[in-house]
């Protein structure tokens, strides 16, 4: 067994043990959203110090999120290595994409094209 199929087995036994073994998995991805928000709040206090910033602090916001998303997926029922394996597919979709321009907080998305709107 792989390190992050591991990591996603443990992670899910602590989360069932500790939250209950039903499908939670709109609850857990809930609260990765109220975790994102600390997280960028970390790194832009790290960034705003020159790295003078909390490392450490940063690292456990990703973690945090980390958790989560590896709690939801292993609740979805794909395994580590089938995660790595659509996570490489999307990366092949994003690499054939167009990207437009930056937002206010730097954020890049892909030009939507309407007639392959289903690949997302």
């Amino acid at each position: 067994m792989n390190k992050l199929q591991q990591l996603m087995d443990d992670i899910r036994a602590w989360s069932d043990k500790q939250f209950g073994d039903g499908q939670r998995n709109p609850a857990i991805a809930y609260h990765l959203l109220k975790e994102v928000p600390e997280l960028i709040e970390a790194i832009e206090k790290y960034q705003k110090n020159c790295a003078g910033g909390n490392y450490d602090r940063v690292a456990s916001e990703y973690a945090d999120c980390f958790m989560l998303l590896l709690d939801s997926a292993s609740h979805f029922s794909p395994s580590a290595e089938m995660l790595i394996e659509y996570t490489r597919k999307k990366l092949e979709i994003n690499r054939q994409r167009k990207w437009g321009k930056p937002d206010g907080n730097g954020v890049v998305e892909h030009i939507r094209n309407r007639m392959k709107e289903n690949n997302k």
